[in-house]
Parts: structure tokens; sequence; C-alpha cells
């Protein structure tokens, strides 16, 4: 079985929302007085409270505090068990020398919501073609919320757990579902072999010269957004109209991510459903985007022109939509290959020759002068990639000659997606 996540939108009623915000003003206060307890545990006694000895006390919790009650046993665990968790990457990150992050008390107005880790509590009754309802408790104290969504997998979807989440004033649930792999199997109306070349000038750039364009969402956005931000830094801090468009700026921003990872998960979609091989390159954002700032003794230059670059690779979503190309390959039955790009350098090596021609980011034309060899710089990155994944494990080997177009069985040593490899030359 597979698992597979779908949110829908929840439409409370006025008391269905406030009794949910209670909630949630509960389950924060759980988890800062359990992250209190552990801290002065440590301090005291110089040992370490764990989850289960937390867990053990929810019982004498819910006596003495009977508004816990309706909360759900399995929902109280979840919530110390994401504490539990935070600590455990605290001391994960302490053991690999990073800058550790303690766990910090939360204020309940910016605790995102709760969960149910399992089927208890809850219920998905779905109806309509965009309509659904989820009941949270039982019995007389149960909860029918109106929702709005709908997933693709049929009845025969076993839903999971449950995540009641709250953001910009609004109310969401993210469901986890059981799925067949049946069930989540995308059609495929093509069998073509394509390299994809992702960027910022054009989104993304094929081997055969087709490209689809960069929407830049933020770009679009960015006079309105600095507008309201100007708006908000004349008001004084901490009162209403500052509170106001503040909200203003999230809804905005919640605006502009709705908006990519609608164009992402289109773009992504259409391209697995019409390849049955394709061909990308590895793409390390976090390192793509870092700050040219520098450091006091070494400051860095171009900060202001690397800023606006790391804003533009950022808002591209090229990390979601590689994420979303795996796990939809599979779905298709394409063959996703993933090049290791400092091993093959798409960028720099030539299509035609495999000789490196190195290039600096300004120039977009690929010029090589070891065969002659002219084609527009993603474009040539696109097809070397291509050559890469129809010759797995030796693609990133420089040639003192031209690939031929029939290439010979090898075994893949670059990462594919799985159960999905072709055998074909």
């Amino acid at each position: 079985m597979e698992r597979r996540k779908v949110t829908f939108k929840l439409y409370p009623s006025a008391t269905q929302a406030e009794r949910l915000t209670g909630w949630i003003r509960l389950h924060c206060e759980l988890y800062n007085a359990a992250l209190e307890e552990r801290i002065d545990a440590y301090r005291k006694t110089d040992k370490s409270i764990s989850y289960y000895e937390q867990q053990n006390v929810l019982p004498a919790i819910k006596a003495d505090r009977p508004e816990f009650v309706e909360l759900g046993s399995h929902a109280l665990q979840q919530t110390l068990r994401r504490l539990d968790l935070a600590f455990q990457a605290f001391f994960r990150r302490v053991k690999a020398g990073q800058t550790p992050g303690f766990p910090r008390f939360k204020a309940s107005k910016r605790f995102s919501g709760f969960c149910y880790p399992d089927p208890a509590g809850w219920k998905l009754m779905q109806s309509g073609t965009r309509g659904a309802t989820i009941r949270i408790g039982s019995g007389k104290g149960a909860m029918s919320i109106r929702a709005r969504g709908r997933h693709r997998f049929g009845d025969g979807a076993k839903p999971n757990d449950l995540t009641i989440m709250r953001k910009n004033g609004d109310w969401f649930a993210s469901v986890t579902l059981r799925v067949s792999a049946a069930a989540c199997a995308r059609m495929r109306n093509g069998e073509d072999h394509r390299g994809v070349d992702f960027g910022i000038n054009d989104w993304a750039t094929f081997d055969n010269g087709e490209t689809i364009a960069n929407p830049r969402f933020i770009r679009s956005k960015l006079s309105w957004m600095a507008d309201l931000q100007r708006q908000q830094a004349r008001k004084k801090r901490g009162s209403i109209r500052y509170k106001r468009l503040g909200r203003h700026v999230a809804k905005l921003h919640e605006r502009i991510g709705n908006l990519r990872r609608e164009f992402l998960h289109t773009a992504t979609s259409r391209m697995v459903a019409s390849c049955a091989v394709l061909a990308t390159e590895e793409l390390r954002t976090q390192n793509m985007s870092r700050s040219a700032g520098g450091t006091q003794d070494k400051p860095g230059r171009v900060v202001r022109q690397k800023a606006g670059l790391n804003r533009e690779i950022l808002s591209a979503g090229l990390g979601m939509a590689h994420n979303m190309l795996a796990y939809k390959a599979v779905e298709a039955g394409t063959r996703l290959h993933v090049s290791n790009t400092r091993q093959l350098k798409p960028s720099q090596r030539c299509a035609a020759c495999w000789e490196i021609v190195p290039k600096t980011l300004a120039q977009r034309v690929h010029e090589c002068p070891h065969c002659g060899h002219t084609a527009p710089r993603d474009q040539n990155a696109a097809a070397v990639v291509l050559i890469d994944a129809h010759t797995p494990g030796t693609g990133v080997a420089a040639r003192p000659k031209p690939l031929s177009r029939q290439r010979a069985k090898s075994k893949s040593g670059t990462r594919e997606t799985p159960d999905t490899v072709s055998q074909d030359a």
C-alpha cells in the first residue's frame, strides 16, 4: 500500500471554530508544560525525561483537567511525540556540529495545529464532486465540519491519519491515505525520451528546443508586497492596523505559494505523462541560493544582485519540481534519470563531442571550439543529460570522439526511480 496526502479546506461554523481554537490552546499548553518539565528535570537532577514517561502521566492529567478528555488520548500522545521529535532533531544537530536549535516554547497563536495519528477519533466522509465532511470526536461531543476537496484515488483509499491546521485565519485538514499501487497509477500518453534543464530565464528547456516559460510569481507581486510592507512599517508596532496589514502580507505570500504549487503540479504531470524516459540533473537549491553576504572579516561582493538571484531561484520551486517528478514518474511508469551534476557538468559539456567547454553564467549560447557545435546553453545541457540517461554509468567520463546514437546496454550507476528502470539501450 502506498501513502498519499490530500488537503481539504475546512469551513467550520463560528461555534466550531471557537472550539477548535480552544483545542489548539490546550495542545499548546500540553506541549509547553512537557517542555518545561524536561528542562527543569535536567537542570535539577541532570536527567532526561523520555517520551514514554510523559505519556504515562496523561491519565492523571485528564483526571485533574477534564477539558483534556475530549481531545482524545492518541492526539495528546502525538503532541508529546512532536516534542520528542524536536529533541531528537536537536541532539542530532549537536552531534553533527550544526546549529543546534533548542526546542522553544510556543504561543497558542503560532501553534500550527494537532494530529490524530491513526483512524481512531475521526472520520472522513466524501460527498459530491468537491464536497466532504470531517467528523471529529465521538458521541454527543462530536463535530461534523464541512470541507472542500477531493482525491483521485476512489473509494478504496483508507484514511490513515489526520492533521488539523490553522493558517492565516483559515482551517485545513491534511489526511494521509493508504492507497493501492493500482489506484496511484497515472495514464501515460506518450513514449518520448526527453532531457530537461531547469533554469530561471525559462523554467524548463528540453533537448528538442521546447521551453516552459517561468511564471515568476514573486516578481509579478513584488511591487504589491513592497507597498503593503511600507504601509505596515508606518504603523505603530502591535496596533490593530499593524496586525491587519501583517495578515494581508501573509495572505499574499500564501497566494504566491498556491499559484506556484499549482503550476508545478500541472507542469510535472504533463512531463511524466508524455515521456517514457525523462532525464535531468541533480540540483542543490540550498547551495545555489546561499547568501553572498560573507562575514565581517571577509565581506561578500555583489550582495544585492545575488540576493535577487536567490529570490528568483527559490521562486521557481526547482526543489519541489524534482520531488514531484520523483513520485509521479513511479506512478506513470516513466524512467526518471537524475545525472550527477558535479561529475557530468552538463552546462560545461558539449553534447556533440563530449568535451568540456568552460562558460560563465552570462554566456547563454554554447559554442564548442573543438567541433563547432552551437546551441542555446540550456538546450545543450538538456541534450547532455539525455545522452547520459541512455548510457548510464558511463556518461560522466570525457570522451575523445562523439557518441554514436546506438549505445550498448550497461548497468546504471546513477539514481533512477525504483521499479521503472528501462533496459532499452
